[in-house]
Order: structure tokens, then sequence, then C-alpha cells
């Protein structure tokens, strides 16, 4: 038989403490032989809280006068009930009547089961004092609403409380069974029928096929020949200054180009702008340095103009 379990003084197990020890005791009345056996035996099982502590006092009380008077010279039939109702007196619920109506009135089903609500609200309801009609009602408003609901659709409501546990029991009991079923159905319901899979290849998107144009077989020569030309009006490569397609620059550039170079940096100057002959005037002799005129006064013109002794345009 199992031994009571540790007691650490909560109120409610202090009942449920007592009585064990009362069972075993009853069990083997052999191993019980004197009042001090009994005493030392239920105080070994106090070991935590404000149990040891009532343990501790209480052993120290075993020594004294009073001790001897209130239990050992008792004229109780099984003394050991008066160390029980110490326990209780101090540890026990003093109104478990009320305490029990609070509980029956706030008790609700939750997360428990049907037969475990109904093992709860047994007990509650046993200590309230409660008549059958107040613990119908009590136990109706418990349960969860889904059950609930469940049981006031039956066509005929019962009037026993021992008929309402039976039909809460079998109606979760049966709700809890499709939940599960429904569950192993989704799971499992493709095992039978197994679709194979098949690896295809991704789809990429359709894009129309890319035509090459041919190039001109001359077009890298022509390249080649045009970018060997710089332009001694903007800079640019691909052009003569003659053909600048930036006139405005051209005055200017052709006028300090001149004046700061050499002979022989004129004589090349010359032939570029006159496209390479031996026009009249070409010659570097009757060629004069020119002062740089202002852009302001550069007429926007194809041909430079003249100036003192440099004929742009000739």
């Amino acid at each position: 038989m199992a031994t009571p379990p540790i007691y650490d003084g909560t109120m409610a197990t202090c009942e449920g403490f007592i009585n064990s020890c009362r069972l075993y005791m009853s069990a083997k009345p052999q191993e019980f032989l004197t009042l001090q056996i009994k005493i030392t035996w239920v105080l070994g099982f106090m070991q935590l809280g404000m149990a040891q502590m009532f343990r501790d006092h209480f052993l120290v009380y075993m020594n004294s006068q009073d001790y001897q008077t209130q239990y050992e010279e008792s004229t109780e039939p099984d003394k050991i009930e008066l160390l029980y109702r110490d326990i209780y007196k101090a540890f026990g619920d003093p109104n478990k009547q009320a305490t029990a109506i609070q509980e029956i009135t706030t008790i609700k089903q939750g997360s428990r089961t049907a037969e475990e609500h109904v093992q709860l609200f047994k007990q509650v309801y046993m200590r309230s004092g409660y008549g059958e009609t107040a613990g119908i009602h009590e136990f109706k408003r418990s349960l969860n609403s889904p059950l609930l609901d469940k049981c006031m659709a039956v066509p005929e409501l019962l009037v026993t409380l021992e008929r309402w546990y039976e039909l809460v029991i079998r109606l979760d009991r049966q709700w809890r069974q499709a939940v599960a079923e429904k569950k192993m159905f989704t799971t499992h319901g493709g095992v039978h029928n197994p679709t194979p899979a098949i690896n295809q290849p991704q789809q990429r998107p359709w894009r129309p096929p890319v035509q090459n144009t041919p190039r001109d077989p001359n077009a890298m020569q022509v390249d080649r020949n045009r970018g060997s030309f710089r332009c001694y009006n903007c800079g640019q490569t691909g052009h003569m200054a003659r053909v600048c397609p930036n006139p405005r620059q051209q005055q200017t550039r052709l006028v300090s180009a001149w004046n700061g170079g050499t002979d022989e940096e004129r004589n090349e100057l010359w032939r570029m702008m006159t496209g390479g002959g031996d026009v009249a005037g070409g010659g570097v002799a009757h060629i004069e340095e020119v002062a740089e005129t202002a852009p302001a006064t550069v007429p926007v013109s194809q041909t430079a103009p003249r100036s003192q002794s440099f004929p742009f345009g000739q």
C-alpha cells in the first residue's frame, strides 16, 4: 500500500493528507502500537513549507506538560485523531461549504475533457450543499459553449445530474473522435492513390530570335581613315577644321594656333586649311602675325573672315 504524499501545508491538500494517514494506519495496525509511534510517523511526512514549521514546533511541544495532559491523558478512543484535528485547524479550510460554493459558481470546463470536468464538478458539488436543480444549473453554466449547444439540442431535456453527466461525456467523446478521424483522413488521404511526381524542366519565356545586321565591310576602313584627322578648331577627331560643325570657335582657335606656332607649324596649318595645295599667298614669308580678336566680333559663318595678313577664306 502506498504511503501518504509529502505534505507542504497547502489548504487544498490538507484533508487528503489526513485521510491518507488514516487509511495507511488502518490497513497496517500492527505497525502502530503506541501513540508516540503514530505521531512521529505522521510528522515524518510534513517536510516542506509551513508543514515543516508545524512539525518542528510540535516536537518541542511533545516534551511539555500540556502535551501530557492533552494527548496522553485524553479519553479519546483513538488519540491520533487529536493530531489530525490540530493539523486541520492549522492548514485546513475553516469554512469548507463557503469555499465549495465559490468553486461551483466559478468552475469552467476549459481545456479539460468531459470526463475530467465531471469528476472535478462532482467533488465541488458534494461539498457545496447544493440541491440537484441548482447543481444542474451550475453544471450547464460550466460547460463550453459548443458542447452545451449540443446538449440543449436533445429532444427531451434531462432532469437529473447523473443523466447530464452521461450525456456530456458521450457527446464530448463523439466530437473528439470526429476531430481525430478528420485529422487522420486529411493527413493520410493521398496514401492510397499516390500521384507520381514528374520532374519537368522549368519553362522559360519565349524570346524572338535576334538577327545579326550585316556590317559594311568598308566601315572599319572608313572609321580608321576618319580617326586620323583632328580638328584644329574644336580638338575632336573625324573632321577637318574647314568643315568643323562648331564654326563659332574657329577663328579664335586658329589665331591662337597661328600666333603661338613655329614656321613649320604655320605651314602645316596653312596646308590643312587650303586642302594641301600651294595657292597664292600660301608662303609663310608674306604672312604676319595677327592679333587675337574677341569672340564676340566673329560673325557666325561656315568660312572664317579675313584678317590683317591671314586670309582664312582663301
